[in-house]
């Protein structure tokens, strides 16, 4: 059923209708290829038998009928199919951060459109991780094509999130040509490298008849490029790219014709929050990075589990805590969660008054009578009751197959999330004549494809002159290479004759050097042998009576041979020999403080005087308490010598064969 509001020129062949002596009534006209017209009255009662009179022929023109702006269809008239435009069959993809729908549209016998063979499915991976983003949404894509029996064909999709940037500007009525203008250059102003992203405007009456607003939308063209070619693996022909916040102005118009009044929807993805006023023809959206993985990422972090083991109690055990006097729950677990849940929610509410705030002083907006929820994030348990209790405005959650029909009826997976399927109605809508929001992400993308490909031939000569000029001097330089070699080639075999007397004098010089290493190492082990039985006797004989030795060994960080420290450039030119350093621990018996330490200090002194131990320190000497009369309680006391211990240092096996 459609209403007569206004004429427009059509493609096909057709006569001029007119309606001066009926304005109030409508007409419906079944176009036909035959020499008289046929007339179809809406009322058939008061209009039946009347003649429209015959007009001169259009050449190539008709007239349309247009349906009302999302109103109710007031006419009683029989519309024929073949007088209007149907809705072309369109496979309809939303692809959100943690969740992918998918579904058909198809005209109904009236012409209205029909959802069918409608899909969910969960990603199951950290939003938060790109890397995984686009490996689970192909397997994703197999599955439900798999599992819900869809062919492929033309299909539109949905993306949103944090990648999508909007700004609302006001420009001046003027000519179409000049407002294009300025929004692009205030785009190229507010877009961060407008060159690497994918963008589009559409205007709205502000409200005053001075100025329009525009709505910019852009998004990184690579993100759009990754979702096409996801699309193409899975055998779809894209034609279309619809972004979230215009589908769900889309989804909110042709649901809600009735609401004129401001009102806040909140949509509430995985990784991102769209926040869109809509007020009559006002419109506003800001995207803020807060969402359900900010929910599940709190859980997971505060109780140490997984992303997935956190996302799973969340669906189990999830809730906004109510705050104030409400009793916790009695678990612990989802008390927990509940209490979580109300921090992050709290940090949406703060974004949320701020977006009012400067809808209201930017845009001369005012304060949202209602709310509605959209969105995955709005499954939340209490989010409703805790934006009720905040803002003390009505709140409920979207409807989005309020005024849809579905094939068959809505299957239980859908009905489990139904205001999560805001953007899938929206961008199911879009080709609808009277969607207020209609961009063409595609077309600014085919656009840029475009014009690469008309400066391809400029910069394939471009090329080959570059390359051209580059072989030049290589080509200089490879017969200058080849008159050289010319002149070198007969000296080149004695060089190379030279070269291996050389390669075998080298070798033998190797396997001398080889030799001499081992000889000196048989000389150090032999020398070895001879040392520490050396030094347990020099030990012996040194050792005065009443001490005794419980630990003898080598130190970690054995010092540099020589007492002062060496420059950097000296030890570099000549390295120090590190000489090892030993370490001598042992006890001693008490007698008195003074004689305590000259029986260490007699022993530091008869070690330094021998030839085996150079620099010898007491490293520990223990004092104990003593009582008024000099005497202690302990018997024994802990001493700790450290010295250096040369390995050309004179043994005795080495002073008899000097004397020999």
């Amino acid at each position: 059923m459609g209403i007569w509001t206004g004429a427009r020129k059509n493609s096909t062949c057709g006569w001029r209708l007119w309606r001066e002596e009926h304005p109030a009534k409508v007409f419906l006209i079944s176009w036909r290829k035959r020499k008289r017209d046929q007339v179809v009255v809406g009322e058939k009662k008061i209009l039946h038998g009347i003649k429209v009179p015959r007009r001169r022929r259009w050449s190539g023109l008709c007239w349309s009928f247009r349906k009302p702006l999302f109103g109710p269809r007031i006419t009683s008239g029989i519309r024929n199919p073949k007088s209007l435009n149907p809705i072309p069959l369109r496979i309809v993809l939303d692809i959100g951060a943690s969740q992918i729908r998918l579904g058909e549209v198809i005209p109904d016998r009236k012409g209205a459109p029909l959802l069918r063979n409608l899909r969910v499915m969960e990603l199951g991976i950290d939003p938060t991780k790109n890397t995984e983003f686009f490996p689970a949404v192909l397997q994703a894509l197999d599955t439900l094509f798999r599992s819900s029996g869809i062919k492929s064909g033309a299909a539109s999709f949905c993306i949103g999130g944090p990648s999508v940037f909007t700004r609302v500007i006001k420009v001046p009525q003027s000519d179409p040509n000049l407002v294009k203008q300025m929004v692009g250059y205030e785009a190229q102003q507010a877009i961060p490298a407008i060159d690497e992203a994918c963008w589009d405007f559409q205007l709205f009456p502000s409200g005053g008849g001075a100025e329009l607003e525009a709505m910019i939308l852009a998004i990184k063209k690579d993100s759009v490029e990754e979702m096409i070619a996801a699309s193409t693996r899975a055998g779809l022909q894209v034609e279309g790219v619809e972004l979230a916040p215009a589908a769900i102005i889309n989804a909110f118009r042709y649901n809600y014709p009735e609401i004129q009044t401001s009102t806040l929807i909140l949509e509430v993805g995985a990784r991102s929050t769209h926040i869109i006023m809509v007020e009559g023809t006002k419109i506003f959206c800001r995207i803020v990075p807060l969402g359900g993985a900010s929910v599940t990422q709190a859980i997971a972090t505060d109780l140490q589990e997984s992303f997935a083991g956190a996302e799973t109690l969340k669906k189990a055990k999830g809730f906004v805590h109510p705050g104030g006097s409400y009793e916790d729950p009695p678990d612990e677990i989802t008390a927990r969660i509940s209490k979580l849940s109300r921090g992050v929610i709290t940090r949406l509410h703060t974004e949320v008054e701020r977006s009012i705030t400067f809808y209201r002083s930017q845009q001369g907006g005012s304060r949202p009578a209602q709310v509605l929820l959209a969105g995955g994030g709005a499954g939340l348990g209490l989010i409703d009751f805790f934006f009720r209790e905040k803002l003390k405005i009505p709140v409920q959650h979207f409807q989005p197959f309020r005024r849809l029909a579905v094939e068959g009826g809505i299957p239980m997976e859908v009905q489990k999330g139904f205001p999560g399927w805001a953007c899938f109605v929206g961008t199911a809508i879009q080709t609808l004549p009277d969607t207020p929001c209609r961009l063409n992400i595609m077309a600014n993308l085919k656009n840029q494809s475009l014009g690469k490909q008309k400066e391809k031939p400029a910069m394939v000569v471009a090329g080959l002159a570059l390359v051209s000029l580059l072989l030049l001097p290589g080509i200089h330089g490879v017969w200058q290479a080849r008159k050289v070699e010319n002149l070198v080639s007969p000296q080149k075999a004695e060089v190379e004759e030279a070269e291996g007397v050389l390669g075998k004098m080298q070798a033998e010089q190797k396997k001398a050097e080889d030799k001499l290493a081992r000889l000196e190492t048989v000389i150090k082990l032999q020398q070895e042998q001879r040392r520490w039985p050396a030094l347990l006797e020099e030990l012996r004989l040194k050792i005065p009576s009443g001490m005794w030795i419980n630990r003898l060994g080598l130190a970690s960080a054995p010092v540099s041979e020589s007492a002062g420290e060496l420059s950097p450039k000296a030890s570099a030119a000549n390295p120090v020999k590190k000489i090892p350093v030993l370490e001598i621990s042992g006890m001693f018996e008490t007698k008195s403080e003074e004689a305590d330490a000259q029986v260490v200090e007699q022993f530091r002194k008869a070690l330094e005087a021998g030839n085996l131990l150079q620099n010898v320190v007491i490293v520990e000497r223990e004092t104990p308490e003593r009582s008024g009369d000099g005497k202690t309680q302990q018997v024994a006391l802990k001493f700790s010598l450290r010295a250096d211990w040369p390995e050309n240092a004179k043994t005795p096996g080495k002073e008899r064969e000097g004397g020999k």
